[in-house]
């Protein structure tokens, strides 16, 4: 199990031009969420734990989230297989996500703020807006968004100072190669 999970987020992406960003000016709103938000006392950058995944329909069945004390949805399961997908050192956006599911962003974004299996082997964390913005973690856009980004920069990410992937790796960081 521990060997195909580390497969699955030491893989690499291929790094290819994509139309995603395509004329996606960056969102002033965002901006001033993250100059709004308040760094936390401490910050959990942690991106090495993992937490046992139900593999199997019986299990899926019988796993009740320790975040909510309810059963996780099918639908959650289908955003969380999609989401360990993501390789380590690189992002996804609720759109891309949500365009393999055939779902809408916020669902995804509803589904990942209830992830019982963070960091992995469901990497939330390496979920973005559309214009690359660090967006919120664990549901909360006031102050854990300093741990998601803590998290996503020990996994070699950098960030401009409003919150945004830096313009470098917007591209070449970008995973979207979902089956």
């Amino acid at each position: 199990y521990i060997t195909a999970l580390s497969a699955m987020t030491s893989a690499v992406a291929t790094t290819t031009k994509s139309s995603h960003f395509a004329a996606k000016p960056r969102s002033a709103a965002h901006a001033r969420l993250f100059e709004a938000a308040v760094v936390p006392d401490t910050i959990d950058d942690d991106v090495d734990t993992v937490i046992e995944y139900p593999e199997s329909e019986e299990a899926r069945r019988a796993y009740v989230s320790s975040k909510t004390n309810r059963p996780v949805t099918e639908f959650q399961y289908k955003v969380y297989d999609a989401c360990r997908q993501i390789p380590r050192g690189h992002f996804t956006t609720y759109k891309a996500m949500s365009d393999h599911l055939g779902s809408g962003p916020r669902a995804v974004g509803n589904a990942l703020g209830k992830n019982p299996f963070c960091p992995l082997p469901i990497p939330c964390h390496r979920v973005m807006t559309s214009d690359c913005y660090i967006g919120g973690f664990s549901g909360d856009t006031k102050s854990k968004i300093f741990w998601k980004k803590a998290k996503l920069e020990k996994e070699g990410l950098k960030f401009d100072d409003k919150g945004f992937v830096a313009a470098s790796m917007q591209q070449s960081r970008f995973f979207d190669k979902f089956q």
